[in-house]
């Protein structure tokens, strides 16, 4: 009986323990990969019928910091990614240099590797793969920088998740 009871004891114990442990979704380099948390915010992947482009949504810029800032429902998807796209895209995307971060941690780009789309005026469009969907209301920041054929680009995106 006294043995049942210590094991009992120390199962409970242990499920607490557990329990109360905090998730650590960070790897140990700090950078963002494809499944990973930031609070509220599942950085992912998407296909190209479930995801909104912020490339796309030409939300209001403030232009003194060269910020984008939209407002977009609780659970949409959208893929904070800057568009390429011209006559030889598979030559553009070799040459084209690309860093993002989420909240100030570098995001892996080649775990979440390419998609293409395509629009109506330009043709085929490819972006990097990265998705951000929250449940819940709130703001996330992204900051990206390209460099293609000496030209930089610098994206500055506040994304607020607003309830619908």
């Amino acid at each position: 009986m006294k043995n049942l009871k210590l094991f009992i004891f120390v199962m409970l114990f242990s499920v607490i323990l557990v329990s109360c442990a905090k998730a650590n979704s960070e790897p140990a380099d700090g950078m963002i990969n494809p499944g990973d948390k930031i609070g509220d915010f599942l950085i992912t992947t998407g296909n190209d019928k479930d995801v909104t482009y912020v490339s796309k949504l030409h939300c209001p810029v403030d232009l003194e910091t060269s910020t984008e800032s939209c407002e977009i429902p609780v659970g949409t998807k959208v893929n904070v990614s800057n568009s390429f796209y011209g006559k030889d895209l598979d030559a553009i995307w070799s040459r084209h240099t690309y860093d993002m971060s989420i909240e100030g941690r570098l995001v892996n780009l080649e775990a979440f590797g390419p998609i293409d789309t395509s629009h109506p005026v330009v043709g085929k469009l490819r972006n990097w793969n990265v998705v951000i969907v929250s449940d819940k209301p709130g703001t996330i920041s992204i900051q990206g920088s390209s460099q293609l054929d000496g030209e930089t680009v610098e994206m500055n995106v506040i994304l607020t998740f607003i309830a619908p």
